[in-house]
């Protein structure tokens, strides 16, 4: 395995273990765990990417990365709109068409940004600018939802770490495939590890107020 392929098997694997605790917080919590803005653009991003990927590269690890995260974003996007309804204003019609609508609009801004940087560049900077901004929305969930409802630290450090492995391959190591050490990734990518920082000290924070609940003994 070559360092760019570890780099981004690392990077999956952050980002598949945030998924999953994602969607089993969501139907454990009856909640979604991921803000609706960014898991749209996340998941189509994967869709389009995948088989764009596909089509550049074949089988390469990339492919079978976005591949997996796009088989959990489905379940993810079922708990938005199984328990999203809640946290939205508006009649059902209206929650369901104006996802749809952002959805089918989040494909136009992907095709469009691939026809105007290419496969890798339009990839790179459209996949952590969605998580510069899923970042974000990820803090103000926090304070909207007045704590950790729906979240969890697991998700905030999984997410960290898997943006992280690939700042550290783009923009500092640099890739054959992305045109060496990109600066620009470099900026982005630690700018959103800040943020996620400040994440992950909010919900630990959260975490250690939480009165903890008493040990049954047993006679």
């Amino acid at each position: 395995m070559t360092t760019s392929s570890l780099f981004i098997a690392l990077c999956g694997v952050g980002w598949i273990v945030a998924y999953v605790e994602a969607l089993r917080i969501g139907l454990k919590d009856k909640t979604y765990a991921i803000p609706f803005l960014t898991l749209a653009l996340n998941f189509t991003w994967e869709i389009y990417y995948t088989i764009q990927g596909y089509h550049e590269f074949g089988y390469h690890v990339s492919t079978y990365v976005n591949f997996l995260w796009v088989l959990i974003d489905i379940g993810i996007l079922y708990t938005y709109f199984r328990f999203g309804r809640k946290e939205v204003k508006g009649s059902d019609m209206q929650f369901y068409i104006q996802a749809f609508i952002f959805i089918l609009s989040c494909f136009f801004i992907h095709h469009y940004t691939f026809q105007w940087l290419g496969i890798v560049k339009g990839a790179l900077y459209s996949g952590f600018s969605i998580n510069f901004v899923m970042s974000f929305l990820f803090i103000r969930l926090f304070y909207r939802r007045g704590g950790a409802s729906g979240q969890s630290l697991i998700i905030a450090i999984s997410k960290c770490f898997g943006t992280f492995s690939s700042t550290v391959l783009i923009g500092m190591i640099g890739s054959k495939t992305a045109g060496g050490v990109n600066k620009y990734i470099l900026f982005l990518g630690l700018m959103i590890f800040v943020v996620d920082l400040f994440y992950i000290y909010l919900l630990a924070k959260e975490k250690k107020a939480s009165p903890k609940k008493p040990i049954a003994i047993k006679d």
